[in-house]
């Protein structure tokens, strides 16, 4: 963004064409980095879909210059941030949310935001009434509207805002985490955070449960300390755990139940 002053930016609400061509000029740097920004995902940038958000973008400015109420040049450019991030988010939605309606993107967003971000436990959590409540959608729906926000991966996923209202999402944060400018992530950078947070996720879980439930829970997919037995070696299994063998399927069912509830209760 170039300077602009006060006097311009008072005389741009008012029409004059000089000072709304300042405006123009004085935001287009701006309008080009979110365009950029919000047309790329999944290691990729959509250039025409970048072209169009940025023609969204300079629409937004004309538009809004009549609703800013501040006085200050700082006002202004935090006003035109949030007014470009808004008109480029929802327009990046409606090209990229093909397939679904609104309501149900909206409900897939707000299943994705419980979700910390990951569209694939956003896709189970969508279904689930103890999230969504009367909200909640179809394993079919869900699925769709996995697949119509892939067109973006989770590159942009939502992880929440800053104190001063700025959005930070998943390349926000591996950004800072990897020191490393974001476009310079790999899609296997976001598959290994996935990764990792959902096995952080599954042992705070396990370690809510009974010593019963969590061994065989541990047991039929070998997570470390509990060797792999599977759902076949339960003879072994209750060997090794002193469970009673005719015990083991029916801990095993419940210790699903439990987990399940757990899960859902921790997101």
């Amino acid at each position: 963004m170039i300077d602009l002053s006060e006097a311009q930016i008072a005389a741009a609400k008012h029409n004059d064409l000089e000072a709304v061509t300042a405006v123009v000029t004085a935001t287009e740097e701006r309008v080009k980095q979110l365009a950029w920004k919000y047309a790329t995902g999944g290691g990729r940038t959509d250039h025409t879909l970048a072209e169009d958000l940025a023609q969204v973008g300079r629409i937004a400015i004309w538009d809004g210059l009549k609703r800013f109420n501040g006085t200050t040049v700082a006002e202004f450019f935090t006003f035109i941030d949030r007014t470009l991030k808004g008109a480029m988010s929802d327009s990046r939605k409606e090209e990229t949310r093909q397939g679904v309606s609104r309501s149900v993107a909206a409900a897939f967003e707000r299943a994705l935001s419980i979700a910390g971000g990951d569209p694939y436990e956003a896709e189970w959590m969508a279904t689930t009434p103890e999230a969504m409540g009367d909200r909640r959608l179809s394993a079919e729906m869900a699925y769709a509207a996995r697949l119509s926000y892939q067109g973006l991966e989770y590159l942009d996923a939502p992880l929440g805002e800053t104190e001063t209202g700025e959005s930070v999402t998943l390349a926000d944060r591996l950004s800072v985490e990897a020191e490393v400018p974001a476009d310079l992530l790999e899609p296997n950078d976001f598959a290994k955070e996935r990764s990792k947070r959902t096995g952080v996720k599954v042992r705070k879980t396990l370690r809510q449960m009974g010593e019963q439930h969590r061994i065989v829970l541990m047991a039929l997919t070998g997570i470390v300390p509990v060797d792999y037995y599977g759902a076949e070696r339960d003879e072994e299994l209750s060997r090794d755990y002193g469970i009673p063998l005719r015990q083991v399927r029916i801990v095993r069912s419940k210790a699903k139940d439990r987990f399940a509830e757990l899960w859902t209760a921790a997101a």
